[in-house]
């Protein structure tokens, strides 16, 4: 979702290829020869293979510095960029899975139900975290300008209009993503994806 709506954003030709995960596509000895994990997305580029959202949003920013979607190098806004595309990948999104799959992390409900419970609170924390961060920086998370940050933080946030704890209810998370709902290339990924979202 974040790397497919950064395609659009840096309006690149690509081909997308659906993996449904319903039907386990992602599991095929096919899929697992490019991506041992089983997971998307994976990018396929010059013959190398990249996955792992945040990474491949790195990587495409870094093969296209000309749009500007990630602070320049010796900036000081480069460092919360990483910073938060790291904290977003390995705290946030962490909370998120336990919340939408605490079945990967315990065998019994009793167990899966504390889970959810202990997940939903980290994704309050999270969500006041960030909320703060736009309060003092914003709008965007990298501060004044648009970055992949962004694009990976919407796909949490749309993940979490699901959840006990939503993004959208935080009022400065609620901004920004509606202001990423304006872009030409959220809407391209919504529509190819047919996925719908408002807040």
């Amino acid at each position: 979702m974040a790397t497919h709506a950064l395609l659009e954003e840096l309006s690149v030709d690509y081909q997308l290829i659906e993996i449904d995960l319903a039907r386990k596509m992602q599991r095929t000895p096919e899929y697992l020869a490019i991506n041992p994990n089983g997971k998307v997305p994976t990018l396929l580029h010059n013959g190398d293979i990249i996955y792992e959202s945040a990474a491949i949003l790195l990587y495409l920013l870094d093969q296209h510095p000309e749009s500007d979607l990630s602070p320049p190098p010796t900036s000081p806004q480069r460092g919360r960029y990483y910073q938060s595309l790291i904290w977003m990948s390995n705290t946030l999104q962490e909370a998120a899975n336990r919340w939408a799959h605490p079945e990967h992390y315990c065998d019994n409900k009793e167990g899966q139900a504390s889970l959810k419970i202990k997940a939903s609170r980290e994704l309050e924390r999270c969500w006041q975290v960030i909320e703060s961060d736009l309060s003092n920086q914003g709008p965007w998370i990298s501060g004044e300008t648009l970055s992949g940050a962004d694009f990976h933080l919407f796909m949490i946030a749309y993940w979490s209009r699901l959840y006990e704890s939503r993004a959208q209810d935080y009022p400065m998370i609620q901004q920004l993503l509606k202001n990423l709902l304006k872009r030409k290339s959220i809407q391209a990924m919504l529509q190819q994806e047919s996925l719908s979202f408002t807040c």
